[in-house]
């Protein structure tokens, strides 16, 4: 573990709140009225590249996720990590799998998680891939940190970047959301795994 202070890009939590203008039936202004007005202070004066303490980010996936519930918060977060993949912080790393269609590309950008973690992240614990076979693929937290571990919002953050992976391929598969205990660690790490359909399996 670093120690640095944890903290994520900016960009992630500007964008959310970005987003949220638009949201129907005025449950982003719910949201930002359960977000302390000196954080959103600090959201929106910070650039989009500089660092933002982790515990303002987590303040917002908490308020998202309270207002509306799991299922819309992972919608919300699939969506939001789809553009950035696309067109936004994380574009670099699409690129190096665009050429790669189907679950071919899927796996590719899957492995560059890691990377993709250590470059919006500092101080947070790190991220490791597992390659399960043609079944699926794993990704895993290596010492994050309890703020992260214990956040139901931030877990809506890490699947709707799975899935928002998935799409982005067009590959068939699911994502679950599940805690493990790796060997002499002291407290259980988040963990995700990715299906892929039978039949549409990683090449």
């Amino acid at each position: 573990m670093t120690d640095q202070h944890p903290a994520i890009r900016a960009h992630y939590a500007k964008l959310a709140l970005k987003r949220l203008r638009a949201y129907p039936e005025n449950k982003g202004a719910e949201i930002r009225e359960r977000i302390a007005a000196e954080a959103l202070t600090e959201i929106r004066e910070v650039a989009s590249p500089e660092w933002l303490p982790v515990a303002r980010f987590i303040a917002v996936c908490e308020a998202i996720h309270d207002v509306l519930g799991e299922p819309a918060a992972r919608e919300f977060w699939t969506d939001l990590m789809r553009d950035s993949y696309d067109h936004g912080l994380l574009k670099p790393l699409t690129v190096l799998a665009q050429f790669s269609l189907g679950q071919s590309g899927a796996s590719k950008l899957l492995r560059t998680a890691p990377r993709a973690w250590a470059l919006s992240t500092q101080g947070c614990g790190e991220i490791e891939y597992l390659d399960e076979g043609p079944a699926g693929m794993r990704l895993r937290g290596v010492d994050l940190i309890p703020e992260i571990l214990h956040s139901k919002g931030f877990a809506c953050v890490f699947y709707g970047a799975c899935r928002a992976m998935l799409e982005l391929f067009k590959s068939r598969g699911e994502v679950r959301v599940y805690e493990h205990l790796p060997p002499g660690a002291e407290r259980p790490q988040i963990a995700f795994e990715i299906a892929f359909e039978r039949g549409a399996g990683p090449e």
